[in-house]
């Protein structure tokens, strides 16, 4: 892999225009029906180039000549030889983890195999595989075929290793004659349980049996724990008919839904018909997460896109009544949280439960994390309830988690107010910093929303109990509280805020990507539109994932693409682009799907949707979104008075939208200079300098 790395280095300093990876191999089919044969990328561009117009694959390969040349170059061999590093010294799974998702028992490879072993499996996280999983009992098995686990689980606090039998000590069986306890998983609120590996809440039995409620009630489940510590998903089934059933159990109860939308995937993350679900007299804060990802085209862009979301909201079926407000906020880096709160206890109180409920994807277990050590969760209770899993696989809270909500007194409120009020005066002088540093820098990550989570009544808790107490420590007073009581004085008339599970929308696309592509296609970091000049007869692809086309309009116009920086894009002619996409999927051209005659194999083919018309309004505003599923959105730009005819692709005809007004509509402003005799715009800013 390294000598590829530096092979594509040196093609890129010598000017080619031309892909150097000449490891990745595209099958393609003949004209004879029968006969199949490989070609190199690079004789592949060879025979196609005269029908590509762009290809940023291609343009990322020229480096800049100069003082910089060396430099990049030095960069980049040194990145490649740590991702070598990374690849060699990665984990690789586990034989139960793959026992689970595959059906089947695999005997634990020996290290001379898995070093010579390449093939690299497809997981599918997004997906429902539905397999049942037969147990033999392991008294029946020979010794060298019984499923080991290695030391995965040996951090677990109460496991125990059997220093006279390693072989036993190392088992993680399942013992389907053991009931389901009713403890809850700490990280994904399943009930724990060790009858079968495929049901949420599994944890081996040397693990779970003969434990007490105690011992259970700080452990996580195996699912949990290999997306914590070797960021492995297991799959687990959970069927959308139990999801909807879950979330309609809340239409008949006094309770405030905080409904979380992904602004990176809306309307995509939003289930179809939950306004008849939950309910029309059900009172809603739509939250939209991911704020920070978010490119900053004018300085009132945040009220554009609460009004875009909130019409988007009343297009699904909601009601002005519903909607109690709309919050923009990301889970991630605190922005807006401290507002949400203030909004629940002003909207809300504590006059019945609150539930998070939102697709998969979309941040809940992001924010129940928040939520839960702010002025929202009881003091006594923020460190005796577990953090929920959150990782970007979809499904992690697979039951309900909760904790106890805090009763917003008059009292509380005011101290609250105070606590905000001096605080603001700080992130004030942090805002005004670091609007200096992003003028000066022009770099987003000081540009980016970011905000604080306190708790006011936080010394309450340290008087409530001292862990480093002598009385406690030397046995002459009570031991400290590690777990917490819903039976209790403290809780028993308490209100809960509710984790509510996830599920994949039917227009989202995330089902069909494996985990290496998932992450590819999730952006990470705040989005840098890129800018092309469409032209008539042109059609624009983003990866393998979707394509828009330029029908009729005037001779030329702009778009802008707002997608993960890792997803490359492909213009050609509209008469040779299914010929290009059926050549270049796979390759580095279009990167997502992956390379691969078993995984092309499990690609739908691109769909297209009913041809969409549109008309300008103003010059250098963004007339309309076109959605491409979860892979991003196309701004279309048209002068006025003038129409234009686009057809979007993306597989299986899923998640195609039109949005308008434009989510970003003053885009343009972010555009970087034009490359010369190219039809694309070099990168320009994530955000407007002002």
């Amino acid at each position: 892999m390294l000598r590829n790395c530096i092979k594509t280095l040196q093609y890129s300093i010598n000017g080619a225009r031309k892909s150097p990876h000449r490891s990745v191999v595209q099958i393609r089919q003949c004209s004879s029906a029968s006969e199949r044969f490989e070609l190199t990328t690079d004789e592949l561009f060879e025979q196609f180039k005269d029908k590509i117009r762009y290809s940023s694959f291609v343009e990322n390969q020229i480096l800049k000549l100069g003082y910089r040349r060396n430099k990049i170059l030095e960069s980049r061999l040194e990145k490649a030889r740590r991702d070598h590093i990374t690849h060699q010294a990665r984990a690789r799974p586990f034989p139960i983890a793959l026992e689970q998702l595959y059906g089947e028992r695999i005997q634990e490879p020996s290290p001379v195999d898995a070093e010579e072993s390449e093939e690299v499996v497809d997981y599918f996280p997004y997906q429902k595989l539905i397999r049942k999983i037969e147990h033999a009992p392991v008294e029946d098995l020979p010794e060298d075929v019984a499923p080991s686990t290695g030391q995965w689980m040996s951090d677990y606090e109460y496991y125990e290793e059997d220093e006279d039998d390693d072989r036993q000590s190392l088992y993680g069986t399942p013992d389907p004659k053991e009931p389901v306890s009713n403890v809850p998983c700490g990280g994904c609120g399943a009930l724990l349980q060790c009858a079968e590996p495929s049901i949420s809440g599994y944890l081996p039995s040397q693990l779970f049996k003969n434990r007490s409620k105690q011992q259970l009630m700080t452990s996580i489940c195996q699912r949990c724990h290999f997306l914590k510590n070797y960021n492995t998903a297991i799959n687990i089934t959970v069927s959308p008919e139990d999801y909807i059933e879950m979330i309609s159990s809340i239409r008949n109860k006094k309770a405030l839904v905080l409904l979380l939308v992904d602004l990176l995937d809306f309307p995509c993350s939003i289930w179809p018909g939950l306004s008849d679900i939950l309910g029309p007299e059900r009172s809603i804060i739509v939250v939209g997460n991911k704020v920070d990802l978010l490119p900053r085209d004018c300085s009132g862009y945040l009220d554009n896109i609460r009004n875009n979301l909130t019409k988007t909201f009343l297009e699904a079926g909601f009601t002005k009544n519903n909607i109690k407000h709309v919050s923009l906020i990301s889970a991630t880096t605190g922005y807006g949280v401290e507002q949400l709160i203030t909004k629940i206890h002003n909207v809300w109180g504590v006059r019945g439960d609150v539930y998070l409920v939102g697709c998969t994807n979309v941040g809940k277990s992001s924010l129940f994390n928040a939520l839960l050590r702010s002025d929202l969760c009881k003091v006594k209770a923020s460190d005796l309830v577990q953090r929920a899993t959150a990782c970007p696989w979809p499904g992690t809270t697979l039951k309900m988690l909760k904790f106890p909500i805090l009763r917003p007194s008059d009292y509380r409120l005011y101290l609250r107010s105070k606590r905000l009020q001096s605080e603001r005066v700080i992130l004030a002088e942090e805002e005004k910093l670091r609007r200096h540093q992003a003028r000066s820098t022009g770099s987003p990550q000081f540009a980016t929303l970011i905000g604080h989570i306190g708790q006011t009544f936080a010394a309450e808790k340290a008087q409530t109990s001292d862990h480093f107490s002598v009385s406690q420590n030397s046995g002459g007073g009570a031991a400290p509280i590690l777990t917490l009581n819903e039976k209790s004085d403290d809780y028993i008339n308490s209100k809960w805020c509710y984790d509510t599970p996830g599920v994949v929308q039917p227009e989202q696309i995330t089902n069909l990507l494996t985990t290496d592509e998932l992450l590819l296609t999730l952006p990470k970091q705040m989005i840098r539109p890129r800018a092309y000049l469409m032209k008539t007869g042109l059609t624009l692809f983003l990866a393998g994932l979707g394509r828009l086309d330029y029908i009729e309009g005037p001779e030329s116009t702009r778009v802008l693409l707002y997608a993960s920086p890792n997803l490359p894009t492909l213009i050609c002619d509209t008469e040779h682009a299914s010929e290009i996409y059926r050549n270049f999927l796979g390759t580095d051209y279009l990167r997502v799907p992956r390379a691969g005659p078993e995984r092309l194999a499990k690609w739908p083919a691109l769909q297209a949707g009913p041809d969409i018309l549109l008309c300008g309004e103003e010059k250098h505003i963004s007339v309309a979104d076109v959605v491409l599923s979860s892979a991003g959105w196309i701004s279309i730009n048209l002068s006025a008075d003038s129409e234009a005819v686009f057809r979007a692709w993306t597989p299986e005809r899923r998640g195609i939208f039109v949005r308008q007004p434009a989510l970003l509509p003053f885009g343009m402003r972010l555009r970087g200079k034009r490359i010369r005799g190219s039809l694309a715009y070099r990168d320009g800013d994530a955000f407007v300098k002002q």
